[in-house]
């Protein structure tokens, strides 16, 4: 065809000669050609259940699926926050992060590296915030994030910079609040996460920190009495995990006052309701106590007048 290619172009473009003489034709053909077009694209679209929003770039389009709710578009803001939850993290950046907390002589985030990460993040290694984000890296002994662990785990957070972590274990945490299911998974993960490696049991000390940690956002009644009971008998030799996993659902549901021993509860659960109890009957004793020795002295009084 030579140069009629230009005939392709906008019609400003088109020159004189041959090109020039097809072009009402070519242009009207096009017209009706594209409504066509149109009509068919608008049926596919409204029968699809996702609309193609085009957002513009300074590059030119980048064009997104966006759900609709109820048959209207979402704003813009849920339009932008689609686009960033979906936007994938880079990988460069997860071994950049992995590589500023690396342990220099192992291929792992070890304790010295975890506490930079808490740092920057602007936690304390103590703060639950920071067993939230175990938790979401899956990792498998505490005090140490293997190299798989925290680029795959911040990969499913989908956050690839400081910034990114602390909004997502923002957001984690709120979840947690409301998620019941959710944080039954947290509780559980955190017996395996506090375990030393090659135990099966939690150390008594151990357990009561991680009690007290885990439920930072979900505080039982009876939680300050349970680990109280726990500090008065240093005996304990541990915490298994039918243990660790039944007192979630103990501290839920029990009550001391109506408790049945015959029920298939840990035997340390019976020890703490008959402590509980040993300790109402001696409150109510002390104070009758009290009442029948200022008794005497009251008659006492009465006879010296």
């Amino acid at each position: 065809m030579g140069n009629c290619w230009t005939c392709f172009k906008t019609q400003t473009d088109h020159t004189a000669g041959n090109c020039a003489t097809n072009t009402p034709d070519r242009t009207a053909n096009d017209n009706r050609e594209a409504a066509e077009r149109g009509e068919t694209d608008e049926l596919l679209i409204n029968n699809s259940p996702v609309h193609m929003t085009n957002l513009h770039t300074s590059s030119g389009f980048l064009t997104r699926p966006v759900t609709l709710l109820n048959g209207n578009a979402n704003t813009m803001g849920d339009i932008i926050g689609t686009i960033k939850d979906s936007q994938q993290v880079s990988d460069h950046a997860l071994t950049a992060l992995y590589q500023r907390y690396k342990d220099p002589q192992e291929d792992a985030i070890l304790s010295d590296g975890i506490e930079r990460l808490c740092a920057d993040l602007r936690y304390k290694p103590d703060d639950f915030a920071i067993l939230v984000l175990a938790f979401r890296l899956d990792a498998s002994q505490m005090c140490r994030f293997t190299r798989q662990e925290f680029i795959q785990g911040l990969k499913n957070l989908n956050a690839d910079s400081i910034d990114g972590i602390r909004v997502r274990l923002e957001q984690s945490v709120e979840k947690l609040k409301d998620d019941s299911e959710l944080f039954k998974q947290l509780y559980r993960f955190t017996f395996g996460f506090g375990l030393e490696p090659g135990h099966r049991t939690l150390s008594l000390d151990m357990a009561i920190i991680l009690w007290r940690l885990v439920f930072t956002v979900h505080t039982p009644k009876l939680l300050d009495r349970w680990l109280f009971f726990l500090g008065q008998h240093s005996q304990i030799r541990g915490v298994p995990k039918d243990t660790w996993n039944m007192f979630l659902n103990f501290a839920e549901t029990c009550d001391i006052t109506s408790y049945n021993d015959e029920e298939a509860w840990p035997s340390l659960f019976d020890d703490f309701v008959e402590y509980e109890n040993d300790r109402a009957n001696q409150n109510v004793t002390d104070k009758t106590d009290e009442e029948d020795t200022r008794q005497p002295q009251v008659h006492v009084s009465d006879g010296s007048l």
